[in-house]
């Protein structure tokens, strides 16, 4: 596209101007240039606080209330506050504790993951058992009635949808996935309550006979309940772990922060010792809800 030279006044400028602007998609079209997109702003995502938040939090306190006392003990007898809760030996109990409390909920934590992965061990060939019985109770000559019957909690186990939605339909449908680990455990005991009685389903395959699926069903509950106890135990532990830390006044930051203030008033806000002390830091945790 040329360049006019434009000697006429300022209203014809403009317009012509406005006129090359105008033909500038057709010429872009023509020659078959496509300009950059403008990019969105990726959007900076709020980070989620997961158990290991915590830990990293409390463990963080932890390590400036050790090396307070390590500033204290330097400045021997200098440093005598009026509270008693505040003298070393306290703090230094204080110490202990808090690693006990933040040892043992890790350590119940680590207990529910491995109690989690084991559940997830004994639900984990569910789905292709339920096939294999249904295959084998197909081949054995059963009614058709029990089979139906059986085809219907193979179907539950696996989360499919017992009966199809119209997709035209507008009407608003109830999740047919019921898959949580209680609800295995019922639909899985249906299916060997429709196998019981059922003389025509004997498998030689050993894991496929009615014993083997009661002890099945057994290992699923136990493991699940297993689950929950270790879950209950590691939630305990994390509530005594923060009422120590998170307690007003009398809890593990509030010292340390009252340790602060009592190093200000013995030795100054301007003294070396005060500016050992308040560089370290001690964050009280918002607990989740």
């Amino acid at each position: 596209m040329k360049t006019k030279t434009i000697n006429s006044s300022k209203p014809q400028a403009a317009e012509e101007l406005i006129n090359n602007v105008a033909q500038m998609p057709k010429m872009l079209e023509k020659h078959n240039i496509q300009l950059p997109k403008p990019t969105q702003p990726k959007q900076q995502l709020k980070r989620a606080r997961n158990a290991n938040y915590y830990e990293t939090g409390m463990a963080l306190n932890m390590t400036n209330g050790i090396q307070a006392v390590e500033y204290l003990l330097t400045y021997g007898p200098d440093y005598n506050p009026s509270n008693p809760e505040l003298a070393i030996a306290n703090l230094e109990t204080l110490n202990t504790t808090g690693q006990d409390l933040l040892d043992n909920a890790r350590l119940k934590m680590q207990e529910n993951k491995q109690e989690i992965q084991a559940r997830q061990d004994v639900y984990g060939d569910l789905k292709p058992l339920a096939t294999r019985i249904l295959n084998e109770l197909e081949a054995s000559g059963a009614p058709q009635a029990t089979i139906d019957k059986a085809r219907h909690y193979v179907r539950k186990i696996r989360g499919t949808r017992i009966i199809k939605i119209d997709p035209d339909s507008t009407t608003n449908h109830i999740s047919a996935s019921q898959t949580s680990f209680t609800e295995q455990i019922q639909h899985f005991t249906d299916l060997i309550n429709v196998l019981t009685p059922c003389i025509e389903y004997q498998p030689n395959l050993p894991e496929l006979q009615l014993t083997a699926l009661q002890a099945k069903r057994s290992a699923m509950q136990d493991s699940n309940k297993t689950v929950s106890k270790t879950q209950a135990v590691w939630s305990t532990s994390r509530i005594e772990r923060n009422k120590f830390f998170n307690q007003p006044v009398t809890g593990y930051v509030d010292t340390f922060l009252s340790v602060k203030q009592a190093v200000k008033a013995i030795f100054g806000a301007n003294s070396p010792q005060y500016r050992q002390l308040g560089s370290l830091k001690f964050k009280r945790l918002e607990t989740r809800k």
